[in-house]
């Protein structure tokens, strides 16, 4: 049973992997089955964690820093709670040079903070990612005006 101060630890590897570009590295901290939840983006906002296609968080990573060559993640404060969950307040910027779900590149840099939720299991692995963040402020930012 890995204790809160391990899984802080994992919650921070994970953020140093994908600011690190290593989206590898990053989904080999999570189970086989592990699970995450963007909100608002795709459909539902649901799908796996690992996998290439887009609807998993592999894929939306990757799509993230293709469009956002500079993208970056500052972790501002990482809370553990007795259940596993890990409390990870990101702020996540770059200036976007190419095409994302449909949105042009008008080279616009945008920072806008995120709130993540990873669950963490006894084995060390995380199972769950729940992201919250404002897609108004992101959309602002870059200059994009939706129909």
């Amino acid at each position: 049973m890995k204790t809160i101060a391990e899984k802080k630890e994992i919650a921070a590897s994970f953020f140093r992997a994908y600011s690190n570009r290593e989206i590898d590295k990053a989904v080999s901290l999570a189970s086989e089955k592990g699970t995450f939840r963007y909100i608002p983006l795709g459909a539902n906002g649901k799908g796996k964690i690992k996998g290439e296609e887009g609807t998993t968080w592999f894929g939306i990573a990757s799509a993230l820093i293709a469009a956002f060559p500079d993208l970056s993640n500052k972790v501002k404060n990482i809370t553990v709670d007795n259940e596993g969950n890990a409390i990870v307040q990101v702020f996540i910027g770059g200036t976007q040079e190419n095409e994302i779900l449909g949105i042009p590149s008008k080279g616009k840099y945008y920072n806008v903070e995120h709130l993540f939720l990873l669950n963490i299991n006894d084995d060390g692995f995380i199972e769950k990612i729940t992201c919250y963040w404002d897609n108004w402020d992101w959309f602002q930012q870059i200059g994009y005006r939706p129909n």
